[in-house]
């Protein structure tokens, strides 16, 4: 017997498998190497390239695997087959190469990946009874695609489980020390590419469909249809009142939204649309429940769509584009664009992953793309700051009496600038406008602003200052009563900053808050002499800071604080800087 001949009586799928995901299969193996020899400190393997190489790898696997698909569903489309199934994961790796943000955001490529392989066999656009059925099609091959990638997913762990268990008892019994390569070594091959073999192994082809599969009761679509009727579909219903309630408060108090209630509305949406997809099935699709979600879902989501775009543009209006903030209203869009679909009767649960998978395309190839956009208006932003903020136009570098808002305001687009190399050459550029220069081996606010002749608190000497970090291997910090992340808080020096919802100004050690908008006289101080007596020993003992504002509870959750110990060292201890996150009792 020969070696094929044996290979297909133990394994049939294997050849089967590598026939039909050979090119999947083997930038699987080249990304499992890499990956492999990265772990095991070759040198080479280790550079920034060959990382990017890796992530190229892995996501022209799922593109290979999704223009499969696509060829077996239109067998007659030979050329686009072609250019899918290998043109398209070869310019995939040969993206992840490109390190200039003005062109492409790989790194959003592998979710763009995901999304075309769910709906790759199923692109005819049919209408009435062939619609329907391309839909059904498109569930029970999605359903069975992610329920075999759980069980993957699973097997794998419990090989890693027994491969530790083996190694151990390897050390202990005998003293052999295989850790490098268990761990460096046979749980990567596993994991990155014994697993995914194994998951395109169990793909099912097109052909396995038949009529009435979405009617039948199967114990798996059972199972899910349970989890979405019982659990989702009353939850999202209730979430959903509760926000259009928030709505109605903010219409009768005409008081614009604030805080995390955009990545609520988002939460909202997505889950539901994932919901949507759950109960699809036909016997599903007859329950009671169901229906009635069915209904009125996307009616329900509006009211919320409508608070989360101006709670967004509240944000963008204060503090401009982000990336955050530009795939947070690419999913606004995505959301809204769905509801109008579906609302009108020319709904298909293929445009649940389609349109989110258009819409990141286009934001991640181009100059508009996410990020090189965000960059660029932040530095508009900077240009426009330095230009108006009282800056002395004849001086070079520029000098200025600069308000204590300007500054928090121009230490926020910094900051957000310098923590990418494209952004922190953005500064020098904007900056390198009026002259302004400073060490290039250094960024950040604080040299920069000391560079554009604007004082900052001095952090020279030990003697002076001294930094208290909190400790994150002690005690976690209870939030239970303040449940609610509002944002993150930076006061430096003495300064003045709003900070929705509340506004802060820190002078002398002494620290004053209130609303956001309140003037300096109708601020409140806070209290802090028995907090900093008990903060010793290079830590924060108590890491966080609690007070009231407008009847509202907050707690100021601290990574670090820094205090001036007067010249000689001999002084009180004067705060001079906080820094960490605001917790709420209420949603802002």
């Amino acid at each position: 017997m020969g070696f094929r001949a044996w290979l297909e009586k133990q394994a049939p799928d294997f050849l089967l498998t590598g026939q039909r995901f050979w090119l999947a299969i083997l930038l699987a193996l080249a990304n499992t190497l890499v990956v492999i020899g990265a772990l095991n400190s070759v040198s080479w393997l280790q550079d920034e390239a060959w990382m990017r190489a890796a992530a190229g790898l892995a996501t022209g696997a799922v593109l290979a695997v999704a223009g499969v698909y696509f060829t077996e569903s239109r067998p007659t489309a030979r050329i686009a087959g072609l250019l899918l199934t290998y043109a398209l994961p070869l310019l995939a790796i040969g993206a992840f190469q490109v390190t200039d943000t003005a062109w492409i955001v790989p790194w959003a490529l592998p979710a763009i990946a995901l999304l075309w392989l769910s709906v790759s066999p199923f692109t005819r656009i049919e209408r009435g009874a062939p619609r329907a059925e391309q839909q059904d099609r498109f569930w029970w091959t999605n359903q069975q695609a992610v329920a075999t990638a759980v069980i993957a997913a699973a097997a794998a762990l419990i090989i890693g489980l027994g491969t530790a268990a083996i190694e151990r008892s390897l050390s202990i019994l005998f003293g052999l020390e295989t850790g490098q390569i268990f761990y460096n070594t046979v749980l990567p091959f596993v994991g990155l590419f014994l697993a995914p073999v194994y998951w395109l192994a169990t793909l099912p082809r097109l052909s396995a469909y038949r009529a009435g599969e979405l009617d039948r009761v199967d114990f798996l679509p059972l199972s899910i249809g349970f989890i979405g009727q019982f659990i989702l579909v009353p939850l999202l219903v209730i979430y959903a009142l509760i926000l259009l309630a928030y709505a109605a408060q903010i219409a009768i108090t005409q008081k614009l939204p604030q805080g995390m209630i955009g990545w609520m509305v988002l939460g909202l949406v997505v889950t539901g649309a994932a919901t949507w997809l759950i109960v699809h099935p036909a016997f599903m699709r007859s329950r009671p429940l169901v229906r009635l979600f069915r209904a009125w879902w996307f009616w329900l989501t509006l009211a919320p769509l409508v608070l989360f775009f101006i709670a967004v543009w509240v944000r963008v209006d204060a503090y401009g584009l982000t990336a955050e903030r530009i795939l947070l209203l690419a999913g606004g869009a995505w959301a809204a664009l769905l509801a109008l679909v579906f609302i009108v009767g020319r709904g298909d649960i293929r445009l649940i992953p389609a349109l989110a998978g258009l819409i990141l395309m286009v934001l991640s190839v181009g100059p508009w793309n996410y990020s090189y956009l965000a960059q660029s208006t932040q530095a508009m932003r900077l240009d426009a700051l330095v230009m108006n903020a009282g800056a002395d136009k004849s001086a070079s570098p520029p000098r200025g009496d600069w308000s204590a808002e300007e500054i928090a305001e121009a230490r926020g687009i910094i900051d957000y600038l310098t923590g990418s190399r494209e952004g922190q050459r953005a500064v020098r550029e904007v900056m390198g406008r009026y002259g302004v220069t400073w060490d290039p081996l250094q960024d950040g606010s604080y040299v920069v602003l000391e560079a554009l002749g604007i004082s900052q608190p001095t952090t020279d000497g030990e003697q002076r200052f001294a930094t208290l970090f909190r400790d994150f291997d002690g005690a976690p910090i209870d939030v239970t009563a303040t449940p609610y992340l509002v944002r993150p808080v930076g006061l430096y020096g003495d300064t003045a900053v709003a900070l929705p919802p509340l506004r802060f100004v820190m002078s002398g050690g002494a620290v004053r808050v209130g609303p956001a908008g309140s003037t300096d006289e109708n601020l409140q101080p806070l209290d802090l002499t028995a907090w900093l007596a008990q903060q010793s020993g290079g830590f924060l003992v108590a890491p966080w800071i609690d007070f009231t504002v407008a009847g509202t509870s907050y707690r100021l959750v601290l990574q670090s604080a820094s205090f001036d110990r007067g010249e000689n060292n001999d002084g009180p201890n004067v705060l001079s800087s906080l820094d960490g996150q605001l917790f709420s009792a209420v949603a802002q």
